[in-house]
């Protein structure tokens, strides 16, 4: 049986795609037959590692497009890419990367679909999956946030559509709560299942917590908060001007933090780094983590700080920090949005190594439960749930 995976672009570096390659890398590791259906693709070579067994589909390839390309097939396909999509729901964040043109391929794939398992990674997968799969066909729709933070328009959608899903994977116990009182119920056929990101091998070394570095990560993008970490940092570097802020990632607000690193003159003591595809080698030259979201769907990086014992420091935005971090135990969470607490919180494992290391040494034990030989035994687990209860050819 054939289990598929669609995603928007497999190519690319964010959180999803390193958690759908946790599982896909591992599945096809453990002998299941695994494709991955890319929208698009926006660079030649992947940025995380693919498993060669892993079959790849991308349906629209914007690297291998030929700009000089004059035919008749390519200009008719020109004017449909400019045309906003009429499937994937306008309150979609990435809505305006979709098309007419990607509409008509996805739609195409999706109904060449007859038989397995489909995997889909996004509201809109979630929904257009639903809406049009063939019969045969089981599908596992994925939340990666949680659905107070998603517009009214989607909210109704959601929970239109989902219902129609054969099974729902949510992240947070409190989000698999949520969406079994809106979902679940007589003739409905939705099953919602707690499936949690799960983080790979360890490929750098557990931190000697040493050097004087704060890490942040992720997209550079309002929701990821680095704005109000900058600020923080501002009065960090008041009382501790010998420690350095790192920030990895790429993304839309890169200027605009920019010009706040600028403002504040901390240009000597906050580095914006860049996307990295080993983020783990990265913690282990740290000595604590700085999560600074304003929502998070789970916030896989809190745990991959910990499994390199980098303790972490973190807003208690909704909803996944708290489901992670054992307050005062391996990990300090700030009041949502409290800019000086969360200084302060830096300030306090500045200024105390032992209570580094014993945040370490707890976040260490806490996360191995995240391990992809435990979660990828869920997803198994789900598979055969999945093989004996629907009806799927």
């Amino acid at each position: 049986m054939k289990i598929r995976f669609l995603v928007f672009d497999i190519y690319g570096m964010g959180g999803t795609v390193r958690t759908v390659l946790n599982v896909t890398n591992y599945l096809a590791q453990s002998g299941y037959d695994i494709e991955i259906i890319s929208v698009f693709r926006y660079r030649k070579v992947p940025f995380f590692e693919i498993d060669p067994r892993i079959k790849v589909i991308v349906l629209h390839d914007v690297v291998s497009r030929r700009k000089d390309d004059t035919s008749r097939k390519t200009k008719m396909a020109n004017r449909l890419a400019k045309m906003k999509s009429r499937l994937i729901h306008p309150d979609d964040e990435g809505f305006h990367f979709f098309s007419v043109l990607t509409d008509i391929k996805m739609y195409n794939y999706l109904k060449t679909i007859d038989s397995g398992i489909l995997v889909t990674t996004r509201p809109s997968f979630n929904i257009f999956a639903s809406k049009f799969k063939n019969k045969g066909v089981a599908v596992i729709g994925q939340e990666h946030l949680n659905f107070s933070i998603y517009p009214d328009r989607l909210k109704e959608s959601i929970l239109k559509h989902y219902i129609h899903l054969d099974y729902l994977a949510t992240l947070t116990d409190e989000d698999t709560e949520d969406y079994k009182k809106l979902l679940e119920g007589p003739g409905r056929k939705v099953k919602v299942k707690k499936i949690t990101n799960s983080i790979p091998q360890l490929q750098g070394v557990v931190s000697s917590l040493e050097s004087k570095t704060v890490i942040a990560a992720g997209r550079l993008v309002p929701q990821k908060g680095f704005d109000l970490l900058i600020e923080a940092f501002k009065i960090v570097n008041e009382q501790y001007p010998d420690w350095k802020l790192k920030i990895f990632g790429g993304g839309r607000e890169k200027e605009n933090l920019e010009n706040l690193i600028e403002k504040n003159k901390l240009y000597n003591h906050v580095i914006l780094m860049g996307p990295t595809q080993h983020i783990d080698v990265e913690l282990s030259k740290a000595s604590i983590y700085a999560l600074s979201s304003r929502f998070e769907g789970f916030g896989m990086v809190i745990i991959e700080a910990m499994q390199c014992g980098v303790p972490v420091v973190s807003f208690d935005c909704p909803k996944g920090p708290s489901e992670i971090i054992d307050h005062n135990v391996d990990g300090i969470l700030v009041e949502d949005g409290n800019i000086e607490e969360f200084a302060n919180s830096l300030m306090e494992l500045m200024g105390k190594e032992e209570k580094r290391k014993r945040f370490a040494q707890k976040g260490i034990e806490n996360v191995k439960r995240y391990e992809i030989q435990n979660i990828g035994e869920i997803w198994k687990e789900t598979i055969n749930e999945i093989s004996s209860s629907v009806k799927i050819k």
